[in-house]
């Protein structure tokens, strides 16, 4: 995935849905490379749903790049792991898309015949380590 996603030409396609996030690793200092689905945040920013371990690494450390589209572009990432908030973006996401289409468009799963309540959502995300990345990137005109 990261060599189809490295340059503009081999990105065009599968690029409008993953990019590669470049985070320096919290204990290593090394470079890590991670491609992760994205979504158009609705504010100018991308947003990720997660809940992989690298995540830990964008902890007080918001400066990192991304590979978008085939062109490596400073970023600033915020991480949101607030159980409240994070359960109020997955609710809104579940609601546009429909809860029948939801689950597998997000990577989660809905045990419920309907979108979950508030209260299930929040402890869905404290059950599952779910939070959020924002991505405010650079535009590299």
């Amino acid at each position: 995935m990261r060599w189809f996603l490295s340059t503009p030409r081999r990105a065009q396609r599968v690029g409008r849905h993953l990019l590669l996030l470049h985070v320096l690793g919290r204990r290593s200092g090394r470079e890590l490379v991670f491609p992760v689905a994205y979504r158009d945040g609705g504010d100018g920013r991308l947003l990720v749903l997660t809940n992989s371990p690298w995540r830990v690494n964008l902890r007080d450390r918001p400066d990192i790049a991304v590979t978008l589209l085939g062109r490596r572009l400073a970023a600033r990432a915020q991480l949101v792991e607030d159980p409240d908030r994070v359960a109020q973006v997955y609710h809104s996401l579940i609601e546009q898309a429909g809860h029948q289409r939801a689950g597998r468009r997000m990577g989660i799963k809905i045990n419920v015949p309907r979108t979950p309540t508030h209260g299930e959502l929040t402890e869905a995300v404290r059950r599952d380590g779910l939070a959020l990345v924002y991505l405010d990137v650079e535009s590299g005109t």
